[in-house]
């Protein structure tokens, strides 16, 4: 409650900036909605969430015990939040792996240390996403609206082509009233970081997820972002460019600059 009120009290004198506070869902959904409901009386324009919940004696974020905590977001007109490492202790890498006879390697920053948690750095958000399409959130909040920051956006492809082909494998079990891939495309937005292969990624998952963001002034932002994407979007149209830059993140907000 503290730290949603302090981002709330830094955040008012600018009209440019939203505050995002942060609710920590494994204190059960009552508690959650109360914590919740303070922050945006006081002035937090969303919240972080974890992916998440770290006993797994505990019922998952996407029980419906935890629909009102969705239905906040909707009634509010907030997307929610999920960030690198607000992930209830997810840990995608085993120690085991790290006993391998080698030095870890570092990015610096607060990047994950090593190759591996670098390329599972999406993990702990793409199985949460998979879990809110597959358990029906989006199906009972067709309004709510999410983003994922800084878990990249590579995995992006691949993550839409798994969707649809599990839900094809259960299809005599369930139908599904549409593609999981399309419940994910309109539902969500993702920020990639500066010098992945965003025209790559565009091309095959089409220009409507993707929102600009720099990190700045953190140093895995680099000190020129918009050159490092731009690199890799030459084959991009200026409606495209616009998209990502904007219209992406205007559409997930409900405002337009």
């Amino acid at each position: 409650k503290t730290l949603n009120r302090a981002m709330a009290q830094f955040c008012k004198p600018d009209a440019r900036l939203k505050a995002i506070g942060y609710v920590p869902l494994k204190l059960g959904p009552a508690k959650s909605l109360e914590i919740m409901k303070q922050g945006f009386d006081e002035g937090c324009y969303s919240f972080m969430i974890d992916t998440n919940e770290p006993n797994d004696e505990n019922i998952s974020f996407t029980h419906p015990d935890f629909d009102p905590i969705w239905n906040c977001f909707v009634d509010n007109q907030s997307p929610f939040v999920v960030h690198v490492a607000v992930n209830g202790h997810y840990k995608a890498v085993p120690d085991s792996f790290k006993n391998n006879g080698k030095s870890e390697l570092e990015l610096g920053g607060d990047a994950p240390a090593g190759e591996l948690g670098l390329m599972t750095i999406n993990s702990s958000a793409e199985l949460f996403l998979s879990a809110m399409i597959f358990d029906g959130v989006f199906e009972r909040f067709p309004e709510l609206r999410g983003i994922s920051m800084e878990h990249g956006a590579f995995w992006l492809p691949s993550w839409l082509k798994a969707l649809d082909y599990t839900a094809s494998l259960f299809k005599r079990q369930r139908k599904f009233n549409e593609l999981p891939s399309e419940v994910a495309k309109r539902h969500l937005k993702v920020s990639p970081f500066a010098g992945e292969p965003i025209g790559w990624i565009i091309e095959n998952i089409g220009p409507n997820m993707l929102v600009y963001a720099s990190d700045y002034p953190h140093p895995e932002g680099t000190s020129d972002p918009i050159r490092k994407f731009e690199a890799t979007m030459t084959e991009c149209d200026e409606k495209t460019m616009d998209a990502f830059y904007h219209g992406n993140m205007e559409e997930l907000m409900g405002i337009k600059l």
